[in-house]
């Protein structure tokens, strides 16, 4: 079981990396845009305000926002494969009835948030159907 969630996570590993800098570059760079451009409008009332500081801190803020879009659109990705990788486990399976291999097919597809979940279930029934065969012999 744990050799699986292993595959799984090598698997998924550049994504969840790259996923994980855009969340915090994406993070850093819109605070630092609207905490700036908070005290840059509303703060310095005697100052003039800076055309150039006012349009450099929007581009941070819309780099920021680009890269937390990016982010969400990884993170779809990032389920869509681990669904994938799961379903294709799921059907090479050769210790489980069809019956019950569709079961856990149709509540990975239904349920994509707990897929997870049912993917270590469906890991050990597997296990044990193992076990069982192997006893037999």
């Amino acid at each position: 079981m744990q050799a699986e969630i292993e595959q799984l996570q090598s698997s998924l590993s550049p994504l969840l990396k790259k996923n994980l800098k855009y969340g915090f570059f994406s993070t850093v760079m819109i605070g630092f845009s609207i905490i700036n451009l908070f005290f840059l409008l509303f703060k310095s009332e005697s100052l003039p305000i800076s055309k150039t500081a006012l349009g450099i801190y929007a581009l941070v803020g819309a780099v920021g926002f680009a890269l937390l879009k990016e982010n969400k659109h990884n993170q779809k990705e990032i389920v869509k494969m681990s669904q994938k990788y799961m379903l294709e486990r799921i059907k090479k399976s050769n210790y489980l009835t069809d019956s019950r291999k569709s079961n856990y097919f149709k509540r990975v597809n239904e349920h994509p948030l707990s897929a997870m979940n049912v993917f270590i279930e469906f890991l050990a029934e597997e296990q044990q159907s193992k076990n069982k065969s192997s006893h037999n012999e």
